[in-house]
């Protein structure tokens, strides 16, 4: 009767050691749902093109300190579809408060840029380099209207990049694309999506 016993015990124990062990390599794999679904989610928000109004909007903000309503209403959006698509760099500090928005964004937007080549659509990730294309395109309309200082405005933009661009100074090239008819363009955001 001992040794029977003492063979049971045996094989109990052998199955609860096993099944832990299968249970613990599932949650380690690499190959586990909730991590694939992570890393999915990760690379669409950062590819995901923003609506331009948005963009502009947070602008207005940050430039003009008006209210996110009256951002919203003046880019012919919906405040709700605002907050949703600025998502985080538009805050409130309570319940109650007036939203605000914040510095700097992430976002990303596809945007024209001047090239040797002419002009490029590209996606420009954040507000950082939003602003200094819009500033390089002020010093490039100085340019184009013969205005003084223009030379001085578009030097302070020597080496800069935008997009992996790098934004053209030299005033000779600026001519033959002048003459080329490349420096035209409607708007410098491309198009989007529906409006809401």
């Amino acid at each position: 009767m001992k040794r029977r016993n003492r063979k049971s015990q045996r094989k109990r124990k052998a199955h609860s050691k096993k099944r832990p062990r299968i249970v613990q390599a599932n949650k380690n794999s690499p190959k586990h749902g909730r991590v694939r679904r992570k890393k999915l989610g990760r690379v669409s928000r950062r590819i995901a093109i923003t609506d331009p109004r948005v963009a502009r909007a947070l602008g207005a903000m940050r430039r003009e300190g008006i209210s996110a309503s009256k951002a919203a209403r003046h880019e012919r959006m919906k405040l709700k579809t605002f907050r949703e698509r600025a998502g985080r760099y538009l805050y409130r500090s309570g319940p109650g408060k007036p939203w605000r928005a914040r510095g700097e964004d992430q976002l990303a937007l596809s945007m024209t840029v001047l090239t040797s080549s002419g002009r490029v659509d590209v996606v420009v990730r954040n507000s950082r380099e939003r602003r200094l294309l819009h500033q390089y395109e002020i010093a490039l309309r100085m340019f184009r209207a013969g205005e003084d200082g223009a030379e001085a405005a578009l030097k302070a933009f020597e080496g800069k990049t935008v997009a992996g661009h790098t934004l053209i100074t030299d005033l000779q090239l600026l001519i033959q694309l002048e003459e080329a008819g490349q420096l035209d363009f409607d708007s410098l955001y491309t198009s989007f999506g529906d409006r809401s």
